[in-house]
This record gives C-alpha cells, sequence and structure tokens, in this order.
C-alpha cells in the first residue's frame, strides 16, 4: 500500500473518530466518573470491538450481512436496541462519583470493559465505514490480509488515542469542576444523546 493512500485513510479515519458519537460519549462519561487510569479498561474494550468489526470486514462477512436484508435488519436493530438501552440506563440509573483511591472500585474493570466492546462492535456506523472505506484503499494486486491488517491497526490506535485525549481532558476538569449534581446532569444528557444516536440510526434503515 502506498503511504499516499495510507495517509488518505488516517485523514479519513481520524475524521470519523474525533467527531462526538457513542464511543467517545460513553468514555468522556466514564473518565468524569472515574478519572484516566480507571477507564482504561473502557478504551482497550472499545479498541478490540473496533478491531473486531475490522476482521469481519477483512473476511468479507461484513459486505454478505450488508447485503441481506434480513441479517443486515437484525445486526442494525441489535445495535439500536443496544444504544437505546445505554441511553435509558444513564438517564434513569443514579451512579456515584469518587475522587479517592477508591474510585477503581466503583464500576469492576471487566465490567467497562465489555460495555465498550459491546458497543463498539455492535454499531452499524463502524461496520459501514469499513465496508466502504476498505475497497477504496487496498491493492487488490498485494496481499489483502497485510493491508487489512495495516488498515485496522491503524484505525484502532486513531481510535485509542482519540479516546486517551478525551479521558485525560475529562480527568483533568473532574477535580475542580466537578460534583455529584453536575455529573448526574451529564449522565442525563450523555442518555438523552445516546437515545438521539439510537433514533437516528433507526430512521435510517
Amino acid at each position: 500500500m502506498a503511504w499516499a493512500i495510507w495517509l488518505s485513510f488516517v485523514t479519513v479515519s481520524a475524521a470519523n473518530i474525533v467527531t462526538p458519537g457513542p464511543a467517545n460519549m460513553n468514555t468522556l462519561r466514564r473518565a468524569l466518573q472515574l478519572g484516566f487510569v480507571p477507564v482504561l479498561p473502557t478504551i482497550l474494550g472499545n479498541a478490540l470491538g473496533l478491531a473486531i468489526g475490522g476482521v469481519i470486514c477483512a473476511t468479507g462477512v461484513a459486505t454478505f450481512v450488508v447485503g441481506s436484508p434480513t441479517l443486515w435488519l437484525l445486526f442494525h436493530g441489535f445495535g439500536v436496541a443496544y444504544l437505546g438501552w445505554l441511553g435509558l440506563k444513564l438517564i434513569f440509573k443514579r451512579e456515584s462519583i469518587s475522587f479517592g483511591s477508591g474510585a477503581v472500585g466503583l464500576v469492576p474493570r471487566h465490567v467497562l470493559f465489555k460495555e465498550a466492546l459491546v458497543l463498539a462492535a455492535t454499531n452499524p456506523k463502524a461496520l459501514l465505514f469499513y465496508v466502504a472505506l476498505f475497497p477504496q484503499v487496498m491493492n487488490p494486486d498485494k496481499t489483502l490480509w497485510t493491508q487489512s491488517l495495516l488498515l485496522v491497526t491503524t484505525y484502532c490506535a486513531l481510535s485509542i488515542l482519540s479516546l486517551c485525549t478525551y479521558a485525560a481532558t475529562a480527568s483533568c476538569i473532574r477535580g475542580s469542576f466537578l460534583t455529584q449534581a453536575r455529573y448526574t446532569a451529564f449522565r442525563v444528557l450523555s442518555g438523552l444523546i445516546l437515545l438521539g444516536f439510537s433514533v437516528a440510526l433507526a430512521r435510517s434503515t
């Protein structure tokens, strides 16, 4: 793969990744609640979810799913339902914030990891991004798996960098700005935004 094509992929991917979306909102919310270091499982879980989507796309399964109305409806519906459920959970479930050493124990690491993994793996927009962009930058005359590995690794690395920036920013302001009331208000706002994403995805079918 030519460097110019790879750089084009990086530019388009970065623009897609940094735009506020479910993964960014979830990471920002958890970083406000827990701080930067405890939210690392969220960042890693999101990266793994994106990697799974990339591998699925690279094997051609994604193209098959998108080409089958029934399979696409099921996949799309699951993603919409999960976003909606997470949005409602943020609105109605109350969580505490902590600025001491107990912050890590507020939410188990495996819960943070699984939450982000499912959110990334069931995001139809991420799958469509892979399906739309990969064929445009891959050279069919060269080894597809090598190119796929490079593209997926690049995309996941950009996502980790973006989410770390979101998390670090949230962690920096939480000590001087955040209160329990403000965090609760942010959770409700995040829930409404995720519900908005869910509705937008549902209407895009």
